[in-house]
C-alpha cells in the first residue's frame, strides 16, 4: 500500500469518527488534491468497509474550462467505479442577490449542494454520510494566516478541524508536495483551475506570494510551524469552550423558549476576561445567534456591561440587545 495512504489511514483512525458501514461523499473538483483524496478513499473502501461517492460542483464561471473539468471528473469517477453526481450552480445570480463576494457566494452554494446530496444519500442508503474535502496542510497554513490577518481569536487561529459535524478533511496533515508525489507515483492525471493562479483573492495572495516567501526566505518549515501553532490554538479553544459551557449549564438561565439568556454577574465577574468572553460567545450560540457580523468591540461592549449598574444596556448586531437587571445581564432579541 502507498506510504501516503498509510499516513492518511492513521489520521482517520486517530480521529475515530469514520466507522465501518459509513459512506463518504467527496467534493471532487478534479484538481490534484481532490484526485489524490478520491483515489485514496476508493483504494481503501473495502479495507475500511465504507462506500465512496463523488460530487462535482460546476460553478459555471470559467466557460470551456469548467466544462472540461466536469467531463474529466465524470470520467475519472467512472474509471474508479465511484458513483458520480454533478451540480451546476448559478453563482453570479446568487452573488448579486446576496451582495457577497464571488468567492463567498461560490463557497456557500458549494456546501449547500454537498449537504443536500449528503441528505439524499443518507435517506437512500440509511448510512451515516460524511462530506470529505481535500484541504491539506498548506491550505491549513493559508487559513491560519488569513484568519490572523483578519484579527481572529483562538478559534480562527486554530484553522480548520480534521473532523467537524459531518465534514472530514483526511489530508489536513499532508503537505502539497506529498500530494503531488502521490499523484506522480500512481500516474494520475488532474486538471488545474486557472483562477487559482491569479492573485485577485486574499487566499490566492497568501498562497502564491506570502507563504512561498516565508518558506523560502524566512524558514523552510514556516508552514509546518504555522500548523503547529494552529494545533495549540485549537486545544486552547476547546478548553475555554468547555469551561464556558459548564458556566452556561450551571450558572446561566435560558429564557423565553431559547430567545434570551440570563448571566449571573457576581459569578461571571470573578472569572478571567478570556473566560468571560467565551461565556458570552457560548451564550450567544445557545440562542442560535449568528456571529458573522460581530467584531471584537461587540464582545468588549458586553463584557464592560457586566460591570455597569442596573439599567445599562448595549445594542448589538442582528437586533440583539444586552441589558443589566439587578445582578444579572440578559441578552435577547429585541423583536
Amino acid at each position: 500500500m502507498d506510504k501516503l495512504i498509510n499516513e492518511v489511514l492513521k489520521r482517520i483512525r486517530k480521529e475515530a469518527v469514520l466507522r465501518a458501514g459509513d459512506a463518504v461523499l467527496v467534493g471532487f473538483s478534479g484538481g490534484a488534491d481532490s484526485v489524490c483524496l478520491l483515489d485514496m478513499l476508493a483504494s481503501v473502501r473495502r479495507l475500511l468497509k465504507i462506500e465512496v461517492y463523488a460530487m462535482h460542483i460546476n460553478h459555471q464561471l470559467r466557460g470551456d474550462e469548467a466544462e472540461r473539468d466536469e467531463l474529466f471528473c465524470r470520467e475519472f469517477a467512472r474509471e474508479a467505479a465511484v458513483d458520480f453526481t454533478c451540480k451546476r450552480l448559478d453563482v453570479l445570480s446568487y452573488q448579486e442577490e446576496k451582495k457577497l463576494s464571488l468567492e463567498e457566494a461560490a463557497r456557500i452554494l458549494r456546501y449547500d449542494a454537498l449537504e443536500q446530496r449528503q441528505k439524499e444519500l443518507s435517506l437512500a442508503t440509511g448510512k451515516k454520510v460524511w462530506i470529505a474535502t481535500a484541504h491539506h496542510a498548506d491550505d491549513q497554513a493559508e487559513t491560519i494566516l488569513m484568519n490572523m490577518l483578519r484579527g481572529s481569536g483562538l478559534k480562527g487561529m486554530g484553522g480548520m478541524r480534521p473532523a467537524r459535524d459531518c465534514i472530514l478533511r483526511p489530508l489536513l496533515g499532508i503537505g502539497k508536495k506529498d500530494i503531488l508525489a502521490y499523484i506522480e507515483r500512481n500516474s494520475l492525471s488532474y486538471v488545474t483551475d486557472s483562477t487559482n493562479l491569479c492573485n485577485d483573492y486574499t487566499r490566492n495572495k497568501i498562497r502564491n506570494e506570502i507563504l512561498p516567501v516565508l518558506n523560502r526566505d524566512v524558514n523552510t518549515r514556516a508552514s509546518e510551524h504555522i500548523n503547529s501553532i494552529g494545533d495549540i490554538c485549537r486545544e486552547a479553544d476547546d478548553y475555554f469552550t468547555r469551561i464556558a459551557r459548564e458556566y452556561i449549564e450551571n450558572e446561566a438561565e435560558i429564557l423565553e423558549d431559547g430567545r434570551a439568556i440570563l448571566l449571573n454577574q457576581n459569578v461571571l465577574k470573578e472569572k478571567d476576561k478570556i473566560i468571560r468572553r467565551y461565556v458570552i460567545i457560548e451564550g450567544l450560540r445557545s440562542l442560535n445567534i449568528p456571529l458573522k457580523d460581530w467584531g471584537e468591540r461587540h464582545f468588549e461592549d458586553i463584557d464592560a456591561l457586566l460591570f455597569m449598574s442596573k439599567g445599562a444596556h448595549v445594542d448589538l448586531p442582528g437586533k440583539i440587545m444586552a441589558e443589566n437587571k439587578y445582578k444579572e445581564t440578559i441578552i435577547y432579541n429585541k423583536f
